[in-house]
Parts: C-alpha cells; sequence; structure tokens
C-alpha cells in the first residue's frame, strides 16, 4: 500500500507544480499583450524627464492598459524633425513648435497639455545693482539661449512689464553656457534666462549674487490679467493625424496614464522626487526648492478643454514671429476625456 501511494502521489504532484507555473505565467502572458505606445520627448535634464521617471518607476502606463516606450531625445532638434518625420506618432513638446509644424503642413493635432511656463530671468547683483524689475533690463545685455521656447514666451512677459526687446543686447548660450556667463569673472551680461532646475542652482548656490527677478505666481497674475484666461501654458502633446483617427481608445489610455502620472506627483512630490532624481541626477534639494518655487509646474489637460488659452498665446506669438501663422481649429484633438 504505501508503494502504491507515492507512485499514485507523482502524478498529482506534477499536476499540483504544473498549475502553480501556469498561475505564475498568467500575468506575464497578460502583460505581454498590452498595446505598446511610442512617445518622443527630451531626456534628462530636461523636465520632459520628469515624468518619464514617475511613470516608469510607479508603472502608470501599465495600470491604464498602455505600454509608453518612451524615445528620449538629447537635443528640441531631434525631437521635433523626428516628430515630423514619423519616427514615433506622438511627442511632448513646445505648443509654439507644434503650432508652427502645423503651419508647414505636418499632419499633426495638438491632443492635451503638460507643463505650465516656468522661466527666470537670475540676475547676476554685483553687475547689475540697479536691476530690480522686468522694466529694468531696458538697455542691457542679456544672455539667453534664444532658440528655445522658454526664452520666446519670456519675452511677452518682457514686453507687458515694458521692456523694448530691440533694446536688449542679446547673446545666445545654450542654458549651461547661461548660467557659466554670469557666474565667470570675466562674463559681462548682468541678466540671464534659464529655467528648469537652473535657477535654482544659481539662487542656492550663491544666494547673495544671484536673485530672480520675478517669481512665477507674479508671471501667472500678469498672464490672467493680460488674456483673461487662467494656465500660460508652455509644454504640450502633439499627435499624428492618421495614429489619432487609427487608434482613438490606445490615445485615450496614454491621456489617462499621464494625467494619472501627473496627478500622483503633485500629490506626492516628495516621493516622486526621489524618482526623479535618479534618472536627473540632480541634488533632492534642488529639486524640491524648484517645486517650491514654482518654477516647474505639470498639469495634463486635454488641448480642447484649454483652447482659448492656448490660442491666446498664439496668437501674441504670431506678431512677434515665433510662429509663422495662426493655427485654425483642426490643430486641436477633440473627443478625449
Amino acid at each position: 500500500m504505501v508503494k502504491k501511494s507515492a507512485s499514485t502521489s507523482a502524478p498529482m504532484a506534477r499536476t499540483i507544480l504544473l498549475a502553480t507555473l501556469t498561475c505564475l505565467i498568467v500575468p506575464a502572458s497578460v502583460a505581454a499583450q498590452v498595446p505598446k505606445a511610442k512617445v518622443g520627448t527630451l531626456s534628462a535634464p530636461s523636465t520632459s524627464s520628469w515624468m518619464v521617471a514617475v511613470m516608469e518607476g510607479k508603472q502608470f502606463d501599465i495600470k491604464n492598459g498602455v505600454d509608453v516606450e518612451w524615445v528620449e531625445q538629447p537635443s528640441t532638434a531631434s525631437l521635433y524633425n523626428d516628430f515630423a518625420a514619423g519616427s514615433y506618432p506622438m511627442a511632448t513638446g513646445g505648443i509654439m513648435t507644434y503650432a508652427n509644424q502645423y503651419a508647414r503642413g505636418v499632419k499633426a493635432k495638438l491632443f492635451a497639455t503638460y507643463q505650465l511656463f516656468g522661466t527666470s530671468v537670475i540676475v547676476n547683483t554685483e553687475r547689475g545693482p540697479d536691476i530690480r524689475s522686468l522694466k529694468d533690463l531696458n538697455g542691457k545685455e542679456l544672455a539667453a539661449p534664444l532658440a528655445s521656447e522658454n526664452y520666446k514666451a519670456m519675452t511677452i512677459y518682457m514686453l507687458w512689464s515694458g521692456v523694448d526687446l530691440k533694446s536688449l543686447k542679446t547673446r545666445n548660450f545654450e542654458q549651461p553656457g547661461v548660467a557659466a556667463e554670469l557666474r565667470s569673472p570675466t562674463g559681462t551680461a548682468p541678466a540671464g534666462v534659464v529655467f528648469a532646475q537652473l535657477p535654482t542652482r544659481l539662487v542656492m548656490d550663491e544666494p547673495k549674487k544671484f536673485k530672480d527677478l520675478v517669481s512665477a505666481d507674479e508671471l501667472e497674475k500678469l498672464w490672467r490679467q493680460k488674456t483673461g484666461t487662467e494656465y500660460n501654458w508652455l509644454l504640450g502633446w502633439a499627435v499624428q493625424d492618421d495614429f489619432a483617427r487609427n487608434n482613438p481608445d490606445l490615445l485615450q489610455r496614454v491621456h489617462n496614464a499621464m494625467k494619472e502620472t501627473v496627478e500622483w506627483f503633485n500629490a506626492n512630490t516628495d516621493e516622486a522626487l526621489k524618482l526623479v532624481a535618479k534618472k536627473t541626477k540632480d541634488p533632492i534639494p534642488i529639486l524640491q526648492e524648484t517645486v517650491k518655487a514654482g518654477r516647474v509646474k505639470f498639469l495634463q489637460m486635454t488641448a480642447e478643454s484649454q483652447e482659448k488659452a492656448i490660442m491666446e498665446l498664439l496668437k501674441i506669438s504670431v506678431p512677434l514671429g515665433y510662429v509663422t501663422k495662426l493655427p485654425d481649429a483642426a490643430f486641436f484633438h477633440r473627443g478625449l476625456r
């Protein structure tokens, strides 16, 4: 009886083992069936990489039924050129730039917002002790990344504040170059335009030498006064027309995933910044102060719901030459929830 019991228990054991393995395999099989979506964005240290770090760390894309494959680009030129060429169907980036692509015939639409305007004018107080407001920049030398959307948007606030842009002696640098110019003993520019973590680094490293000329709250208040709209947008999401028409459900899932990512970031900022710090290699105190100062603000909404505010930005941008032609209503993707 003992031998018979042992011989009959072996098949039973194999059956139990097989059932256990099957249970373990099912989740992997289900995960493999989640549709993929390729998205272009800027790599670190760009703030676009912040939400990449959070979404990947918390897997909010998988939770929303989509596997987002981020294509992290090293420069704005590669990001926008590859999107226009169709290398990926969706991309985050500057709203003015996507409006320009639309004007040039790129068959794409804006489907969501992503990040509010947050840019600083940092003053070297040793070189410009008399610069106390934006208006005081008149006739001064200014270091800035002239091709960046941040600089172009900042000039709007300068104009509203009484700055004659033609009086500025602008010098073109990439962002790190602006900081180097402001720090250098041989530098000459008393002020520079910088954004993301960089203004925080300057002010925290040498608070007696550097000051931020205007706060994010002041810029938001000025925007509301001048446009009558709530949000001063900088970055958004664009999608290729064909993809949007053929994959409405997948587009909705991507939007939902980023919306949940942004909402979790805003509600759990300290925890989220730990994920960001691992990706960007920035010290957590720098990231914390950047968020506290309002220099980086994320808000995912449908572009359709923000059409008025976005069009206000573009109406102002056209006379300045930042957008070649005001887009029509077809620029906005419609139907997202």
